[in-house]
Formats: structure tokens, C-alpha cells, sequence
């Protein structure tokens, strides 16, 4: 058997004869040996994970846990991406005259944060518009955050003055009104009845 019969052997001898030719690129400016350099580099960047199996950097982090996201922690906010997020949605809500507190909570509750979410039924963005919802509401780009949230507080804030009652339009806001003038308060489904549990939850996090 020859050298270059092995695998490992012969995918190192072609790269090698690649980098050669690269460097003999009259174009390149990039010497032999700083191509090396940059090889040798990158094969740095390779850690070896508890399993014996060789992992680079990024990969092994996309394995761990993402961290919770801690409203209350203001260190956090300042050092997380959702910190400006959070700005955005305060300033919004209170220009419509909203609890901030309360938009975050239906944000969390509906998107996790997640501008670009997309629910199986086609709702759109952190506060979750479905498309006739967000074309009445003259959102054109249910993506965009500060349109996705001004529309959602917009049509919450609705909610509020037809129900008079948060628990009633945060219900109306998952399940439909009509479902809530059809049952005169929370309709039995167990998504709503968790969905407004959960909406409560989160806005005494964010409000302690």
C-alpha cells in the first residue's frame, strides 16, 4: 500500500499541492509559507471534545445550552442583543400609551424574542401576527421589529378597550375575540388557558 492511498494522507498531500499552486498564483499575494501559517492556524482552532472526537470551536458552542434570558438582570441586558430589542419595545409601547411590561410578556410569550419566528399555523415575528392581522393593521413587514411590535400594540391595545379586562384580551389576543365573546371570559382551550398563565408570569418577572 502507498502513503497516498490512505485517506488522511492523501486529502493532506492534495491540500498541500493546492496551497502550493495558490501561491504560485503570480495574482496571490500571499507567500508559500504564510499559506502554511494559515493552515496550521486553523487546524489550532480545532479542540478536542470530552469524547475524544476532534470539534471546532463554533460547533462545540452550538452544542451547549443556550443561556436564559434574564429580564431582570440589567448587566445582562446591557452585554445580551435583546437589550436594544427591549428598548424598542418599551419606547413603542409607551408611545401608544401602554404597560411596557405587559408587551415584553406578550413578546416572550409569543415569539420568545425570536424576530424572525414563524408559527405552523403562519404567524409572523416576535408578537406573532398572522398576515390578514398584520395587513389590517398596516404592517408591511411583519419581520421588521418596530412594525411587527407597533402593530401587536396596536392591536392588543384593542383588545384592552373592547374587553376592559387583561386577562380577557391577552385571551382574545391567542385565541380570537370571538372566541371570547363566544365563551364570556377565557375560553376552555388548554393553549389559551396557558398561554394567559404564561403571559402572567412573565409580566411579574419583568415588572419585579
Amino acid at each position: 500500500m502507498r502513503l497516498t492511498d490512505i485517506p488522511s494522507v492523501s486529502s493532506v498531500l492534495t491540500r498541500m499541492e493546492s496551497l502550493t499552486q495558490l501561491a504560485k498564483d503570480p495574482k496571490s499575494l500571499v507567500s508559500f509559507p504564510d499559506l502554511l501559517e494559515r493552515e496550521f492556524a486553523k487546524q489550532r482552532d480545532n479542540q478536542t471534545v470530552p469524547d475524544g472526537k476532534s470539534q471546532s470551536i463554533d460547533s462545540a458552542k452550538s452544542t451547549l445550552p443556550e443561556p436564559n434570558f434574564k429580564p431582570n438582570s440589567k448587566d445582562e441586558l446591557g452585554a445580551n442583543q435583546n437589550g436594544s430589542l427591549l428598548e424598542t419595545i418599551e419606547s413603542i409601547a409607551e408611545s401608544q400609551g401602554m404597560d411596557p411590561n405587559l408587551v415584553k410578556a406578550m413578546v416572550k410569550a409569543e415569539s420568545g424574542f425570536k424576530t424572525k419566528a414563524v408559527s405552523p399555523k403562519g404567524a409572523m415575528g416576535l408578537m406573532q401576527l398572522m398576515p390578514e392581522t398584520a395587513e389590517s393593521l398596516g404592517v408591511k413587514d411583519p419581520f421588521d421589529p418596530e412594525e411587527n411590535v407597533a402593530g401587536g400594540v396596536k392591536f392588543l391595545k384593542g383588545l384592552l378597550k373592547e374587553f376592559k379586562d387583561p386577562e380577557k384580551a391577552i385571551a382574545a389576543y391567542n385565541a380570537g375575540p370571538g372566541a371570547v365573546k363566544r365563551y364570556k371570559g377565557i375560553p376552555p382551550y388548554e393553549e389559551t388557558k396557558q398561554y394567559v398563565s404564561k403571559v402572567k408570569r412573565f409580566y411579574k418577572d419583568f415588572s419585579s
